[in-house]
């Protein structure tokens, strides 16, 4: 059962009581405000509310806040352009984020900032763009480009499943299912699993994908979408997506049910 708002917020507050933290309220978007390390942060629970209900609540709102606590400690001064990307995100957050672009009812694509680890994303603003001296249409073309190293680093792995090769990637990349949006997604696939393809990305580490001509394998994919999208710590979406050469867009989508 979805843990509520109310529980979501309790449960926040007690572990950042718990590291002696300090917190407020901030009164114009309702969100948490705290300080880590002299970078002051506005949190917003929604993800974190998504993803509890499953009886690991407390581990849970513990790696949340461990994310939190790192994000004030690396700051800004890290910045780098080798670590923008575009990254799929739901578009359900209470705020959007600076640079975004739709792609489904459910998914935006995001310009992000990794820490050189991976282990932290940032959404990137107006500042961070600034401080890395970087126009937008730079940043963009440095997120599709990072994306498209990434998945040339990648590994394509398949199994055969009824005479279909279901597809997924293996990538240092923390946020895999993004690689859908890579550009040169073509040329890295289509000789292995064929050209335009279909995917499911339930979460941000999770992706499967065949080739378009099989549309009616998707039923086959159907329940295990469904369970990892209820069960991720960062779901995104239980749509099945098409990628062409006219870019990513959402076909379908799974019931979640009640």
């Amino acid at each position: 059962m979805p843990t509520s708002p109310a529980d979501t917020r309790r449960l926040f507050e007690q572990e950042l009581q718990r590291r002696g933290i300090e917190f407020g309220i901030d009164p114009e978007s309702g969100r948490h405000s705290l300080s880590i390390a002299e970078t002051d942060l506005l949190v917003s629970l929604s993800n974190l509310e998504r993803s509890l209900g499953d009886g690991d609540d407390v581990d849970r709102v513990a790696r949340f806040v461990d994310t939190v606590v790192e994000t004030g400690s690396h700051g800004t001064d890290d910045l780098s352009a080798e670590q923008l990307y575009w990254a799929m995100e739901p578009n359900d957050y209470e705020e959007p984020a600076d640079f975004r672009v739709p792609l489904s009812d459910r998914v935006d694509r995001v310009l992000v900032h990794t820490s050189p680890d991976g282990g932290t994303i940032h959404w990137v603003s107006h500042d961070m763009l600034e401080q890395l001296g970087l126009s937008e249409t730079q940043a963009q073309d440095m997120a599709f480009e990072n994306l498209a190293s990434s998945l040339r680093e990648a590994t394509v792995e398949w199994s055969d499943v009824d005479g279909v090769r279901l597809a997924y990637l293996s990538t240092s990349l923390p946020f895999k299912a993004s690689l859908l949006l890579a550009p040169n997604l073509r040329e890295v696939v289509q000789h292995t699993i064929g050209w335009p393809v279909l995917a499911v990305a339930p979460d941000r580490d999770f992706l499967y994908f065949w080739a378009a001509e099989h549309a009616n394998f998707a039923s086959r994919v159907g329940a295990v979408t469904v369970q990892e999208y209820q069960e991720a710590a960062y779901p995104l979406s239980t749509e099945v997506f098409e990628i062409s050469e006219e870019g990513c867009r959402a076909i379908g989508e799974f019931p979640i049910p009640a």
